[in-house]
């Protein structure tokens, strides 16, 4: 399938990509002739070679076929060893920032190790491997989702494409963003679900930031990775006239940016000027930046706070208490970790990373909750991205619970184990005082029955939770959602967004066009 917007586009399995020398400094050292030093195993050279700038990527994670027909491949490149039906001027041709990507010199022209070391390393993760993963046990019942009434809010005229999905706490407009090709559009619907504008862009949107008099909206570029020519993202400021209801203008407000997932505006510097901090995932490089608002009159000073890919999920808040906004930000390329950059004044920060997980773990999405009310935010952490090669069942894919010790250390307390789970988030959906969880995954086991792509987690206290499933499979895959009381009947409800169609178990072949194809499902909250 065709990789989606945050969907990890090379997991950089080993490191030199960061390492790598210049290329007329480059040798090949054969680290097998020296007479002096005792051969290195297999095992040995891969842990040499492959955890200097992220986790070790134990065999273990992947089945055997996997590594060795996609992952494999996509290692070798680092090391300057390319097939033969894909040379390095064509992987080059598809960055995005080809002139920066030569120079960091991420696909060395000349080969890095020599091939006996890259075979040793190719032999053992093939052998270790395990011809298949263990699979995620399903229920011997499915609780069917009691809490919720289930309408279609939005149908599809063709396979749903939405990639932005966000309601205005104050209005209660629903703003659903989608991928036309390469180009997008931003549709404004009002509580009833009646479209109010529809508004072309030039890419698809990925964010909006609401305003009283314009939407900031936040345009990612090439959505889905060509082998060439791949555009670089933006943010437009649309506008409308005071006291109309219908936007009817926009300026280009920031330019060239790497595929930007997340736009958050934000007085950070606490000069009473919103500040712009963007996750910029990139492809091959990427970053996460920090515009500071210079004298609140338009212009911003760049400042990088981290110069990797990977940037996919901001929150700001006093991590510390200190009384100033810290950024803690989830990276899902290569080194996958969420790191807490703290605050410390005149426009510096420092950088701790809290957590740390596998290069194959598929990190997509975490949101801060304190699920003790302890005072101290946690984090709520899902895991199932499965778009980097042909879609592999994890057992370690699911939703995950995290507590804050109250010095922001954190310590895994509930894990739920969820096939490609995408997001999830936590409120109150029960009104009992408690913090419940909702979570879907884009990318399910497709020949389960049900699908299990949209859980309900009622909260029973001590990190246990029930849970309901969404048993009714539409043919078309959760991507988004958000929460709020649309009903205005004092209890949460939640919209979902789909991106794409899948094949039923009845039907085989593409979905009929019969069949109901919601871009958008409204779960309504049954409020007892």
């Amino acid at each position: 399938m065709k990789k989606l917007l945050v969907i990890i586009a090379l997991s950089q399995w080993c490191t030199f990509s960061c390492r790598t020398p210049p290329p007329e400094k480059q040798i090949i050292k054969d680290e097998h002739t020296a007479q002096s030093e005792t051969p290195l195993s297999g095992k040995e050279l891969s842990r040499k070679h492959c955890q200097s700038c992220h986790l070790y990527p134990e065999p273990s994670l992947l089945d055997k076929q996997t590594w060795e027909r996609s992952v494999l491949p996509l290692m070798g490149r680092l090391f300057g060893i390319y097939e033969r039906e894909v040379p390095r001027s064509e992987i080059l041709k598809g960055a995005i920032d080809q002139p920066l990507v030569k120079r960091l010199n991420i696909f060395p022209e000349k080969q890095i190790i020599d091939d006996k070391t890259w075979k040793m390393i190719r032999d053992y993760y093939v052998t270790a491997s395990p011809e298949s993963l263990p699979s995620i046990k399903s229920p011997d019942n499915f609780p069917p989702l009691e809490r919720f009434e289930i309408a279609i809010a939005h149908k599809a005229q063709s396979a749903p494409g939405t990639t932005l999905l966000k309601i205005d706490p104050l209005t209660s407009a629903i703003y659903v963003g989608e991928s036309k090709g390469k180009a997008g559009e931003l549709t404004i619907l009002n509580s009833e679900f009646e479209v109010t504008q529809t508004i072309k862009l030039p890419a698809p949107p990925v964010d909006v930031n609401l305003n009283s008099d314009h939407l900031d909206v936040t345009l990612v570029g090439s959505l889905v990775l060509a082998r060439s020519n791949n555009s670089l993202g933006r943010l437009l400021r649309i506008l409308r006239n005071p006291g109309e209801e219908k936007y009817s203008s926009f300026r280009s407000f920031m330019d060239g940016l790497k595929r930007p997932l997340q736009t958050v505006f934000e007085d950070i510097n606490g000069d009473g000027h919103d500040d712009i901090l963007i996750a910029e995932f990139g492809y091959y490089t990427g970053s996460l930046t920090l515009y500071e608002s210079v004298g609140g009159k338009g212009s911003f000073r760049k400042k990088v706070l981290k110069n990797v890919p990977g940037a996919i999920k901001l929150s700001v808040t006093d991590m510390n208490r200190d009384g100033r906004k810290d950024i803690v930000a989830l990276f899902a390329q290569g080194d996958e970790s969420i790191s807490i950059f703290y605050n410390n004044e005149h426009g510096m920060f420092r950088e701790e990373r809290v957590l740390r997980f596998s290069p194959s773990n598929g990190s997509v999405y975490f949101e801060l909750a304190d699920f003790n009310n302890d005072g101290h935010p946690d984090i709520l952490y899902c895991n199932g991205d499965n778009g980097d090669y042909p879609p592999v069942l994890k057992d370690y894919h699911g939703i995950h619970i995290f507590q804050n010790q109250g010095n922001n250390n954190f310590e895994r307390v509930y894990f739920f184990a969820m096939n490609g789970a995408y997001k999830s988030s936590a409120a109150d959906f029960d009104n009992d005082g408690d913090l419940d969880i909702i979570g879907i995954s884009h990318f399910p086991d497709f020949n389960a029955s049900p699908r299990q792509d949209f859980v309900y987690l009622e909260n029973l206290g001590d990190y246990s939770f029930s849970t309901q499933y969404l048993v009714g499979d539409l043919p078309v895959r959760w991507i988004t959602f958000d929460i709020h009381d649309i009903d205005h009947d004092g209890f949460k409800d939640v919209l979902l967004g789909a991106f794409g169609t899948y094949k039923t178990r009845q039907n085989k072949t593409k979905p009929a066009a019969s069949v109901a194809r919601p871009s958008l499902l409204y779960l309504k909250n049954i409020g007892r």
